[in-house]
This record gives C-alpha cells, structure tokens and sequence, in this order.
C-alpha cells in the first residue's frame, strides 16, 4: 500500500522520504534513438535510493493520510511499520523487492542500488508511451528521377503544366537577311573614312605640320614612329660630361651580421603526460562488497569499472574507470565528483 503512495507521488515531486528508511530521488532524462538497434525510447525518470535522508519532511505521511482518511498519526504508524519491514529484509537478505516498482540491493552499510522495472514510466508527460523500434527510410530514386517522372506523367496527361512547360521552350531566332539597319551601318562607316582620308591628302598638299601626324601616308608604322622620334632627339641639348663636378664616393662602413635565433616555445618543451590513472569510487575490505559496488557503478553507465587488486593493507579499490592522461582524468574526476561521488580520487597506474 506504501509503495503505491510513494509511485504516485514520485510523478509530482524529485524526492520521496520515508522516515527512518531512506529517499527515492528522481532525475528527467530525454528521449534516445538507439541507432544500432533501431530503437526509440521516449522521455524519462531514472530513479536513485539515498539511504542517508532519513528526516521526515511530512510528505509522505500527509498523503497517506488524505489518501485513506486516517489521522496524521495513523498514517505516521503505517509509514513506520513500512520501513521496519523493509530495513530487516535488506539486512536480512541484502536486497528488498518493491511491487510495481523494482528492486532495491545494497552495496555497503550506507550505499544502495535501485533497478526500476522496464514497465514503470514515472515522467507524467510521457504518460502511455513506449518504446518502439524504428526502421531506416532509404530512397532508391534521386531528385533528377522523381522530376522526370513527374513532367513524363504531367505531358501523358496533357495538364496546364504541360502547356506552361511546352510555351516555355525556346525557340530559335529567325534571323532576317534584309536587315536594312547594317547596311545603314556601314554606309555611315565608309563616308567617314573618305572624309579623313579626303582631310589627310588635303593637309599633306598645304605642306601643313598638321599631315606629319596622319599614319595613313606612311607605308608602315615603323616608319611614322622613327619620324617623330627623330624629331624629339633633335630636341634634346647634350651636355659635355667633363665639365661636370666629381663626386667623391666614400668607402661604406661595414655592417656587422648578427644571427637570428629563433624562440623556442616552452609548450613544445614539456613533456607529455602518456601515464593512465584510475579514478577510485570506493575502497572496501571484502571482495563481495566490492563485486557488489562494481555492478553498481556498471548501473550507472561506467562500462569500464572494475575492482583492483587488494592492496597492503587488504583493501580492495573500486574504479569507475581507466583513463589516459592527467589532463584528462582530472576532467572525468571532477564530472564524477560532481554528479556521483564526492569522495572519489585519482590513483596513477603503476
């Protein structure tokens, strides 16, 4: 009956607290494809169990209550009497199994693991949904096909799309062969070159300066270049170079080299770190404790936890994983630390 309360009020609420018990603590997860499996699963809560809140907020107790219009200290009895029961199972066998909820098991004396059942769905909007495989959609035709399918089955059927497309075609340009304008072109062309012409023969009877810049009375372009630059040599007043000042050129001074050493870059000089560290979840005494804490950390997404070897002082060291780098493990540490343990550490690998 206890256990119904606490699913209907883990709907509404992120922590549940049974007196004397421990705390039922609930965390929204999205929706996932798995790609391998062509799986979707859609949006979520995972559920956790915190043996270590064990004060009464009044929640609990106040539902039941209400729920079956008792007084609050009947309700207080009941919720009691719930977790006397279910602390003497998990002492008893180390696991208590939680109807239509899950199974709780323990790890140490204050950690717990929680498997909620497939079929319990506590995120209210996801009410109803399951998960459900998926298939790949994959197209056999390109863009170009279905295109030319389209227009083929649009001309079969003779539609205002096919009239649109056929009134789009190009048709090619009739050329008109009696195309006065070109002639009227040309005629114009022709009667401006007699007149320069007419203007050029004109200047060069006249013994006009005028004619010598005309190129169309010289027999090739050579011959009215070297015309005028002839004319500009002539021009020119040559100078007598032993008249000029000497000018005394002195010895110049001689410049010392001086070589360019190149900076080094102190990053490139550090060494690189290749060692691998563990970061450590627990250390405990018996290896069944220890087998159990592995399969809690494998719960909560650590593929790679393992439990080392017993070391000196016959404490068996529980790794969340293996990582490659300091840089790197301090990262994965402090995200561990943050959302999992507090009390994790780092142990370099020998």
């Amino acid at each position: 009956m206890i256990i119904k309360y606490i699913i209907e009020l883990l709907f509404d609420h992120e922590c549940v607290i049974i007196p004397e018990f421990g705390a039922f603590i609930s965390k929204e997860c999205p929706a996932t494809i798995d790609y391998v499996n062509n799986r979707l699963t859609p949006p979520s809560k995972e559920l956790a169990f915190n043996g270590q809140l064990l004060s009464d907020d009044g929640l609990l107790v106040d539902y039941v209550a209400k729920r079956e219009n008792i007084t609050r200290n009947e309700a207080s009895q009941m919720v009691h009497d719930f977790a006397m029961e279910s602390l003497a199972v998990v002492e008893a066998s180390g696991t208590l199994r939680l109807d239509g909820m899950g199974i709780l098991s323990r790890v140490t004396d204050k950690d717990y693991v929680f498997q909620l059942d497939d079929d319990l769905n506590l995120f209210g909007d996801a009410f109803g949904l399951t998960s459900f495989s998926v298939q790949p959609i994959y197209r056999r035709e390109t863009y170009q096909h279905i295109a030319t399918k389209i227009a083929t089955e649009h001309k079969a059927k003779n539609t205002l799309m096919t009239v649109h497309d056929e009134e789009q075609v190009v048709k090619p340009h009739r050329v008109n062969r009696y195309n006065y304008r070109w002639f009227r072109a040309a005629a114009y062309s022709m009667m401006i070159a007699m007149v320069l012409v007419f203007l050029g023969w004109g200047a060069d009877k006249s013994n006009s300066k005028i004619a010598s810049w005309n190129p169309f009375f010289y027999s090739s372009p050579n011959e009215f270049i070297a015309k005028h630059l002839n004319a500009k040599m002539d021009a020119i007043e040559f100078v007598n170079v032993e008249t000029l000042p000497t000018i005394k050129v002195s010895q110049p001074f001689a410049l010392k080299t001086v070589d360019y050493i190149q900076p080094v870059d102190a990053e490139l000089l550090k060494p690189v770190d290749v060692d691998s560290y563990y970061i450590i979840g627990a250390s405990l005494k018996s290896d069944n404790d220890a087998q159990k804490c592995v399969r809690k950390f494998k719960n909560q997404g650590f593929d790679g936890a393992m439990a080392l070897p017993k070391n000196d002082k016959g404490n068996v060291r529980v790794v969340y994983e293996l990582v490659m780098g300091k840089d790197a493990a301090l990262k994965r540490l402090e995200i561990i630390k943050k959302e999992y343990n507090e009390a994790a550490w780092l142990l370099r690998k020998k």
